[in-house]
């Protein structure tokens, strides 16, 4: 984990950690950056470093000030994104109780809307994590990244293809130094293929986890790849790596639903 994020990444980290703790908020970081930290490398390239505090916006108006007096410096036409001191790219989302309460956020300036579906579990599930540095932030656990992705690829399958991927890794990988697969739930699951016991687990604690909007976006996503002819189908049998995608899903499924 040590050389997840670098020295600058980390430094520029501790600031807005610090500015946090003293308005007495919770800062977790989520997106690709949290499978970095609690599942290692993704096998791509990730630059930017997510973030999400549970501020509304017109708290969040004081987060920004006090952003600016150490250096940030906010990106223009990108309301979400921020360059830190030391040149750390920072997406940060405000999710405050009332922002998750109505579902989304709406930035003022460009009227772009993003989601908060699912944002509950993000600060209610967030796992501490200490940093090189003595530098402790809390972080999204996959099983709530994969929500989250879950529900961004499903407003928008054809502009999120990298959530995709990351589902895919955390179907692979979920619990995969956890004693839980080779537990009785796995065994009378009766899966094709021990293989795909990450995935069927996944699904599993997503069934507990998904409130009922959650479990209706999870519902689409698997409609939409088990379906034929719709987004994001199985359109290659030839291909190796998509037959064995679609077991994934599957167990996923079985998982999910108990079918």
């Amino acid at each position: 984990m040590n050389d997840i994020l670098t020295p600058d990444q980390i430094a520029d980290l501790a600031g807005i950690s610090q500015i946090c703790e003293e308005l007495g908020t919770d800062l977790v970081v989520i997106g690709a950056t949290s499978l970095l930290l609690l599942m290692g490398d993704l096998g791509r390239f990730t630059r930017d470093v997510d973030l999400t505090v549970a501020l509304n916006f017109d708290e969040f108006e004081h987060l920004m000030m006090r952003l600016a007096a150490i250096g940030w410096t906010p990106v223009p036409k990108l309301e979400h994104r921020w360059i830190a001191p030391r040149r750390t790219l920072v997406d940060l989302l405000p999710a405050g109780a009332e922002l998750r309460r109505s579902g989304s956020i709406t930035w003022p300036a460009s009227q772009f809307r993003m989601s908060l579906a699912g944002f509950d579990h993000v600060f209610t599930r967030a796992v501490e994590v200490n940093l090189p540095g003595g530098i402790a932030i809390r972080v999204a656990p996959p099983i709530v990244t994969a929500l989250l992705k879950i529900i961004a690829w499903v407003d928008a399958p054809y502009q999120r293809a990298k959530d995709l991927q990351d589902i895919r890794i955390v179907l692979r990988r979920y619990e995969r130094d956890s004693g839980r697969l080779f537990s009785e739930d796995v065994f009378d699951a009766e899966l094709p293929d021990f293989e795909f016991a990450n995935a069927f687990l996944l699904g599993l604690d997503m069934r507990t986890l998904a409130t009922g909007d959650d479990a209706r976006f999870v519902d689409q996503f698997l409609e939409r790849l088990l379906v034929p002819h719709e987004e994001g189908r199985f359109d290659d049998e030839s291909d190796f790596g998509m037959k064995n995608f679609r077991g994934q899903i599957h167990a996923f499924r079985k998982g999910f639903t108990g079918q």
